[in-house]
């Protein structure tokens, strides 16, 4: 019997913390005994295994802030933490996010090397690759094929505002994350698979599986669509910042016609009051069958963001029979044809707002609903990971 571990930051939350949540449920319904570890627990109804505390994670967050040490503190909670996962003696351990200021790195990726597990590490954004940002800005940027020096990123997330290390972090990065013998990487879109080709990570095997969505819940609700004189141009997202195009929705407001209506969910109090008049503003919604008929009652889905590994936004979008306008950044476009959307080239907001304005002329319902099936379904993402499990142990 298979026992499988996961590691992330987090549980229960966007496409990062839910693709884990979802496995672990997952594996554990198919008769294997699987747990999800991570440092923050974020509601998560898998069994879990707690990481550290929140005053350690606030100590992490400091020393990244402040030496850009991200992944190098924690130590006595991973070692804690690991003495935990001797008990629960997994055949394989399933990586997704590691940073999050939780782990220890190093500790744990000693322990990784001497146990000689098999190890399945999803790869959700570029973190893994880099001395610093877990997100290349939109214009690009070579410095990571290098070794990071001279970092032009230390304010991204993690953020730091004092010593900046990038290039001693990419040097340890690069032997840690090398020293594995028995490791499979999954990025989760072609684009970030790209980027591992260039990377230090080149040599290791790897397959692309694309995050997958229940498409029971998110369906078409063919008498929830908005109508043809008042339609609805969405955006979601589980934290809107400046990645996400938060700014851009008060630009598609002022470019579209006043019949449309825009509303944006996951928001906080603080970017509700910023937002301008005619733009409506919710809250990150839990319930998944709730949020599927907002996405359901959408004529347009907008995906403005300036760096995605690949948005689960945009897949439940398409579920749920909705267009999607996104820009041309990362793993965004996958998924995207003529037939169920546009892809615009970043900051071409113009661009956008004439698209979302002809698609609000269409109904590809259907269209849509093929293509998040075909690629995206949530069945077809847990069975290439089992077929993975096998193979490696």
């Amino acid at each position: 019997m298979q026992r499988i571990l996961h590691i992330n930051t987090a549980g229960g939350r966007g496409a990062a913390g839910g693709i884990p949540e979802v496995l672990s449920i997952m594996t554990t319904d198919a008769g294997c005994v699987s747990a999800l570890a991570g440092g923050r627990r974020n509601g998560s109804q898998a069994r879990w295994i707690p990481i550290g505390s929140r005053a350690d994670m606030a100590v992490h967050w400091m020393a990244t802030r402040m030496a850009d040490r991200h992944g190098l503190h924690s130590r006595a909670a991973t070692r804690s933490f690991l003495r935990q996962v001797e008990d629960f003696h997994p055949t394989v351990v399933h990586l997704h996010n590691l940073h999050g200021y939780y782990l220890h790195i190093p500790t744990l990726f000693d322990w990784l090397r001497s146990s000689g597990l098999p190890v399945v590490w999803t790869l959700h954004d570029c973190w893994t690759m880099t001395g610093h940002c877990a997100f290349f800005p939109p214009e690009g940027c070579r410095h990571w094929e290098s070794g990071c020096r001279d970092c032009p990123n230390t304010s991204c997330y993690p953020a730091c505002h004092g010593v900046a290390r990038a290039a001693a972090n990419y040097r340890l990065k690069e032997s840690l994350f090398t020293s594995l013998p028995r490791v499979v990487l999954v990025p989760v879109s072609h684009w970030l698979d790209s980027v591992v080709e260039h990377s230090f990570l080149r040599e290791l095997p790897r397959r692309v599986i694309y995050n997958g969505i229940d498409l029971t819940t998110f369906a078409p609700h063919p008498g929830l669509r908005a109508p043809a004189s008042s339609p609805l141009l969405l955006g979601v997202a589980s934290r809107w910042d400046s990645r996400k195009g938060f700014h851009h929705f008060a630009e598609l407001r002022r470019l579209l016609p006043a019949r449309w209506r825009i509303r944006l969910i996951g928001l906080d109090e603080g970017k509700m009051r910023k937002l301008p008049r005619g733009i409506e503003g919710l809250p990150r919604i839990a319930d998944a069958t709730t949020l599927s008929r907002h996405f359901a009652e959408a004529t347009v889905f907008a995906n403005p963001s300036r760096a995605e590994g690949n948005n689960i936004t945009k897949m439940e979008a398409l579920a749920c029979g909705t267009p999607v306008v996104t820009f041309n950044t990362g793993g965004a476009p996958e998924g995207i044809d003529p037939q169920v959307g546009d892809v615009i080239p970043h900051g071409r907001i113009d661009l956008m707002a004439r698209s979302i304005e002809a698609w609000g002329k269409t109904q590809p319902a259907e269209a849509c609903r093929n293509v998040a099936a075909g690629l995206f379904d949530r069945h077809k993402m847990f069975h290439q990971y089992m077929n993975l499990y096998n193979e490696l142990s």
